[in-house]
């Protein structure tokens, strides 16, 4: 039987910041039956001496509060993703003067968001993630020294502050919590801090994932919780007062509701949510002295909304998912905004596209030539998502040899194209690659015989390959199910089907269910004029799953 979640209110200091004195808060706490405050830093503490940081604590002890945690108000300790001299080194100098004054004030858990990356250096995302993390698991040695049971880590609402999606969310928890149990006696446990007001809409005003769903992500890894009201687009902050609540879209409820539903996902039996607004932004003169009111009006609702049992009656929480497992997808960059590619390759990491689908074309094979190597260069600086690219091209191994330098995991050749097919597989493999054979659309299976135990994944072509926006060649369903059935009567049943060409939202579910596993998304789907990215995508995501649906009941 699970342990019962007791879920605790508190409140962070920001919205004093400038403001008030911490005596005054620590009252108004009191008064309003709030134990647990999380002092929010401002840029003078890693230079106070520690003669404030006791006088502190001795003030919320004397108010009958305590300072259960220590998390940032800024940016301040972001320079784990700054490439430029001496960032690294003065952002790992605070960290642990931080977390040294977590201890002297007897905090539990210190807890920060990572930083940001230069919108103008997004490119070296993955290098800065490396780098904050490797930090991270070192300064959480630095924590159990000083006694501080917890480091946490606040989840974004902008991709050049990881983590953002749920995927990064996970990626994160899962490397820095396997740290900690390898070393359970020498560091402080990980935990996230997660905003119920943090979500992420992409710059055409799309919300890609909800606040409940990136909420979500973290449980596995939940150990505090910011709780502040924002808007549709996640853009600002505010509280919970009345007029707040109608005009803010955060409903309390619903997450007090999803933590009680996973009690057994989290890896504590209490949680306590801090409410984080930063205060009046209008004029000071004639906007502090509301203050006051605002916080104990939002902190009376938080204590009946956040802190009471799960309601039944409420509606069961949804979280719809773009997990469509076995079937995958791969986003042809022939189709996308060339003039705009970075910015275009942002929104698809953004929706959870799997693959980046590269044709490669030398205008001889295929009358066409969309894409060079020099863009293909360039682009792998800027995401880490794997490629996947399809060589239409006479020279087969010229091609693979220019690729593989540059980082690519998946190429396809044609049997049409190639001389020494054998010989082309054992290139791509001995490279890193997996090595996939694509089949233009009147071209046997039998021509995949004798090369299947050098074969990582087949591409069927729906369409002559060359050009975007053509019709389906009629004969493709029952080649799908032909090859799935050629392969698996020979024994490789782990071996993919990959389909290229009008890859349509009528499509796929046919497609999917005669036994595609990989789908290259195109004009006809994913890059839909009638739609947005974010629109198309997820048709593509329902259609996958009308064809998983029609699979498993056999109505291929």
């Amino acid at each position: 039987m699970n342990t019962p979640l007791r879920l605790l209110l508190g409140i962070k200091t920001d919205p004093i910041e400038y403001r008030y004195s911490y005596p005054w808060l620590f009252r108004l706490a009191a008064e309003e039956g709030v134990e647990y405050i999380q002092l929010g830093s401002t840029f003078e503490f890693y230079l106070l001496p520690d003669e404030f940081f006791h006088w502190l604590r001795e003030q919320a002890e004397k108010a009958g509060v305590r300072l259960y945690s220590l998390f940032t108000a800024h940016r301040e300790l972001g320079g784990f993703f700054r490439n430029e001299p001496g960032w690294e080194a003065v952002a790992r100098r605070m960290f642990e003067r931080y977390i040294q004054i977590g201890g002297i004030l007897g905090a539990r858990s210190v807890g920060h968001n990572p930083g940001a990356v230069l919108r103008d250096e997004m490119h070296t995302k993955p290098q800065g993630i490396a780098r904050y993390v490797k930090h991270f698991k070192e300064l959480m040695h630095v924590a159990h020294e000083h006694g501080v049971a917890w480091l946490t880590i606040e989840p974004m609402s902008c991709l050049a502050e990881p983590p953002t999606l749920p995927e990064e969310i996970r990626q994160m928890g899962e490397e820095v919590t396997a740290y900690h149990r390898q070393h359970p006696d020498s560091t402080a446990c990980m935990g996230f801090c997660a905003d119920v007001s943090h979500g992420y809409a992409d710059a055409q005003g799309h919300v890609v994932w909800d606040n409940l769903q990136t909420f979500e992500a973290t449980l596995p890894y939940l150990y505090e919780v910011h709780l502040k009201n924002t808007d549709a687009l996640f853009h600002s902050t505010f509280g919970f007062g009345a007029e707040e609540r109608a005009t803010g879209v955060v409903q309390v409820e619903r997450f007090r509701d999803l933590l009680h539903a996973n009690v057994h996902r989290l890896p504590v039996q209490q949680v306590v949510g801090y409410l984080e607004i930063s205060g009046p932004k209008l004029g000071r003169d004639y906007s502090d002295m509301h203050l006051e009111k605002s916080l104990r009006e939002s902190l009376r609702y938080l204590r009946e909304a956040w802190c009471a049992p799960a309601q039944p009656c409420h509606e069961p929480v949804n979280l719809p998912s773009v997990d469509v497992e076995p079937v995958r997808f791969s986003a042809s960059l022939m189709c996308a905004d060339q003039l705009n590619l970075e910015a275009h390759i942002r929104q698809l990491e953004a929706l959870g596209i799997h693959y980046f689908h590269v044709d490669l074309m030398d205008a001889h094979f295929t009358p066409n030539m969309p894409l060079g190597l020099v863009v293909l260069e360039q682009l792998r600086e800027r995401t880490h998502l794997p490629f996947d690219v399809h060589l239409m091209v006479e020279d087969n191994d010229f091609f693979i040899r220019k690729v593989l330098p540059l980082g690519v995991q998946m190429i396809s050749v044609h049997t049409e194209s190639s001389r020494h097919l054998d010989r082309t597989l054992s290139l791509i493999r001995e490279g890193g690659a997996m090595a996939g054979v694509a089949l233009n659309p009147a071209t046997p299976l039998i021509v995949l015989d004798y090369v299947l135990h050098k074969v990582d994944f087949v591409l069927l072509m729906g369409v002559n390959p060359g050009f975007a926006g053509q019709q389906l060649v009629p004969i493709t369903l029952r080649k799908i199910a032909d090859c799935r059935r050629f392969l698996d009567e020979r024994g490789f049943t782990h071996i993919p089907i990959q389909v290229d060409g009008n890859v349509s939202f009528e499509n796929i579910p046919k497609m999917v269910a005669a036994g595609a596993d990989i789908l290259v998304l195109g004009s006809s789907s994913l890059y839909h004029p009638q739609g947005t990215l974010w629109q198309n995508h997820r048709r593509v995501v329902q259609a996958a799953r009308e064809g998983l649906r029609q699979r498993a009941g056999g109505e291929a």
